[in-house]
């Protein structure tokens, strides 16, 4: 670069003082301007780091104070101990909402949640606003089957108007079998964008879902799927009454229904470290904001097993505070996943298009 400077002198017939003067300030604009590019942002970092380590394991987990359900902040990676089949790890990732969201809705259309749609789609207008502009959303809507609505988009708009016009889906009105749309959901989450991002099914339902006993998908078979898609589960439940349809079922001394098995989000939420909110029907926009902003508020922990065979097995989790931070803290709740799948990765689930129904 100097001898192209050099040449481009001698050949205007620039003095040879001169010459060396105007070479020395192109050099030094040239160092400057190579050590002035901006350094890339410590979230960018992070998602950097999780590239490289392809075998690297990541968790979340919220802490609340077990007494007042308070939302514990401004923990660091040495308050913690994690353990993987009883084995403590090497926290060796460790940050509090900066990985990106992959969020899918999955509301349900039946007859008893159909009437409150306004207020599902306001309540989303007042959560999309709190995601980030990197953030995912997709859309499926649920009865007695499943429909993809909208596919993963950054695009708040796009979401809020394909969910304004959900109620113009052939669902509406229907039964709900919540655990084969969990399932599809789980499913669907395969073709989330971000490789590295946190991914969260959120379900809109009223949790009353029924099946004969006997038919359809067991609890175990949508939970091998959530689990082996690394996803979390969190619900909003809108609360209501039983139909008189489901009152005279319910013969039993115990309340329950004597023909048929109740299917609720509780277990996966339990099993993926997820939160349920119950929320009156005026209340949906306030809850469901309520549930994004908690997400942000996560811890992400991440480490590479120390048990590097990927044999598809199942591998127990368990996050807990050191006695130290415990002390300080006093009697806590940390909800987190309980296990994972140890599977290859690169596997990947069925295409679906939207407005095409999940089998």
């Amino acid at each position: 670069m100097k001898k192209m400077l050099d040449a481009g002198c001698w050949m205007l017939g620039v003095h040879p003082s001169i010459q060396h003067l105007a070479s020395s300030i192109f050099f030094i604009c040239f160092v400057f301007s190579l050590t002035a590019q901006p350094r890339p942002s410590q979230a960018y970092l992070q998602q950097e780091i999780i590239k490289l380590h392809t075998d690297l394991v990541v968790i979340d987990a919220q802490v609340l104070k077990r007494k007042t359900g308070e939302i514990v902040n401004g923990l660091n990676a040495a308050d913690f101990e994690l353990y993987e089949d009883g084995i403590r790890q090497q926290i060796t990732h460790f940050s509090q909402d900066q990985l990106s969201l992959s969020v899918i809705l999955l509301i349900d259309l039946s007859g008893s949640v159909s009437p409150i749609l306004n207020e599902i789609r306001d309540g989303a207008l007042v959560a999309l606003n709190r995601l980030r502009e990197k953030d995912e959303v997709a859309v499926l809507a649920f009865s007695t089957s499943t429909q993809l609505v909208q596919d993963f988009t950054t695009e708040r708009r796009v979401v809020l108007n394909k969910i304004s016009q959900i109620d113009k889906t052939p669902l509406i009105g229907q039964g709900t079998l919540l655990y084969p749309a969990l399932r599809d959901a789980a499913v669907h989450m395969s073709k989330a964008s971000n490789p590295t991002s946190r991914r969260v099914i959120i379900a809109i339902t009223d949790n009353v879902s029924w099946d004969y006993y006997g038919f359809g998908v067991s609890e175990k078979e949508v939970s091998d799927q959530v689990i082996g898609s690394g996803s979390m589960v969190c619900g909003l439940v809108v609360e209501g009454s039983l139909s008189g349809v489901e009152k005279m079922l319910r013969r039993g001394g115990d309340g329950k229904d004597i023909y048929r098995r109740r299917m609720t989000i509780d277990p996966f939420a339990t099993q993926t470290g997820g939160e349920v909110i119950k929320s009156p029907s005026l209340e949906i926009n306030a809850r469901l904001a309520q549930l994004v902003d908690h997400l942000r508020t996560r811890y992400s922990l991440g480490f590479s097993p120390k048990r590097e065979q990927a044999d598809g097995g199942y591998r127990q989790i368990r996050l807990i505070l050191t006695p130290e931070t415990n002390k300080r803290l006093g009697e806590v709740v940390i909800k987190t996943k309980q296990g994972y799948y140890a599977r290859p990765r690169g596997q990947r689930a069925q295409d679906v298009k939207p407005g095409q129904g999940i089998d």
